[in-house]
């Protein structure tokens, strides 16, 4: 653990030498220490390489505070405390700033395994209650109690500023058969803003459905991929939804949401049921959301549904679909322009086993608006959370592992 801020700094001002070491030290120290977590480990060790963490509710408390990096190697992590959190940011936790943001890190991605427990009314991998934390690159999966408010990740009132990144979010709820309850990803909720969500992958997410497995049940959409109830200035980006088909890939949906953008995102698929109707689910108000450069693979109806929506300033443009884009021929305060329906071939690679990289003859190649996304080599970008030109040269839950849906 290289943690500079243990080294104290005596400093007679008037000789400029040491004054200079003390700057030095102080510019070490704004780099952060690092800790680190292992199944081989005890929390009362120091949490260093050498003798880690045991469990990754550490990351949360004393000593972590801003600009720190908690690393998880590899293994299975749960609720180590039985409160039905893995990972709990509370009012004891630090808080991290915006040039500071504490960092909580599988070693290995999708290595650390966080599973959900199913203990409680509510159950959570991660609930952050605090701004500038990252959670990066964890495989988080479980939470199977009938009736229980479930989620992979929970962000809630006072975590603004978070970046939720190259996790891969699964199989949250699938062994429940009950009308009650609700499932999801990530959920956003309460009075939050400026909140990253990218370049994960969330699959077969929900409980089960009505004949599957025996099951009995009429609830068909209470569990979603990300759900964002209020907040303003979220980005979603580059991520991939596919078996997420007992409710919406993403839902916007309760209070008052502003200046969300979503682009760059791929979602697939739909329940046999044909309800939902969409991928992406606009409701309650929205007061200016950006949706671009999306690609929508074997919607039930349209890439975009909507229900007791009052919107202004949303539009949606430069997406792609296999079917409609929108289930009805219009909607107020929502605009759509230079997008592409009834595209019969997308052209990914191989959607029936879940790669959804784009191949060289896809419809969606340098397709998309450059407007408000960041560059990429080849200037258009395409319309996907793949880009073509870098596609192959990216290490993240993007592209393909094995894992199916289920």
């Amino acid at each position: 653990m290289n943690d500079s801020r243990n080294i104290s700094c005596r400093v007679a001002y008037s000789i400029p030498l040491l004054a200079i070491a003390c700057i030095v030290l102080g510019a070490m120290e704004a780099q952060g220490a690092t800790y680190y977590v292992a199944t081989t480990g005890s929390d009362s060790n120091p949490g260093s390489s050498a003798s880690p963490w045991r469990n990754p509710q550490k990351c949360a408390g004393s000593p972590v505070r801003a600009g720190d990096t908690c690393i998880v190697r590899s293994g299975t992590y749960t609720d180590s405390d039985r409160n039905g959190v893995v990972v709990y940011v509370n009012s004891n936790s630090a808080a991290g700033t915006s040039s500071q943001p504490i960092t909580i890190k599988s070693e290995v991605r999708q290595g650390a395994v966080i599973t959900v427990p199913s203990t409680h009314s509510n159950n959570f991998g991660f609930y952050v209650t605090k701004p500038y934390y990252i959670i990066d690159g964890f495989n988080i999966s479980g939470g199977n109690k009938a009736g229980s408010g479930t989620h992979g990740i929970i962000l809630y009132s006072g975590a603004s500023g978070m970046i939720v990144r190259s996790n891969t979010i699964h199989h949250i709820g699938r062994a429940v058969c009950s009308n009650s309850g609700v499932f999801t990803g990530v959920l956003l909720g309460g009075t939050i803003s400026n909140v990253v969500i990218e370049e994960n992958r969330f699959y077969s997410i929900g409980r089960r459905q009505n004949g599957e497995s025996g099951c009995s049940t009429t609830a068909f959409n209470l569990d979603h991929g990300i759900y964002m109830s209020g907040g303003s200035n979220t980005t979603m980006r580059r991520n991939v939804f596919y078996d997420i088909v007992r409710g919406y890939p993403i839902q916007l949906y309760g209070g008052t949401t502003a200046n969300v953008s979503i682009y760059h995102n791929t979602f697939s698929g739909k329940n046999s049921t044909g309800i939902p109707e969409g991928q992406v689910m606009l409701a309650s108000t929205i007061k200016g959301a950006t949706i671009r450069n999306n690609a929508s693979h074997n919607p039930a109806t349209a890439m975009v549904a909507t229900h007791n929506l009052s919107a202004s300033n949303v539009t949606v443009s430069y997406n792609i679909s296999t079917a409609k884009m929108k289930r009805v021929s219009s909607i107020a305060g929502v605009t759509f322009s230079n997008n592409f329906e009834y595209v019969t071939n997308p052209g990914f690679i191989d959607p029936s086993r879940y790669d959804f990289r784009l191949t060289s003859t896809s419809h969606a190649l340098n397709r998309g608006s450059s407007s408000g996304v960041p560059l990429v080599p080849d200037g258009r970008p395409d319309i996907s959370a793949y880009e073509y030109s870098l596609q192959n040269n990216i290490a993240s839950p993007l592209t393909p592992t094995g894992v199916s849906a289920q």
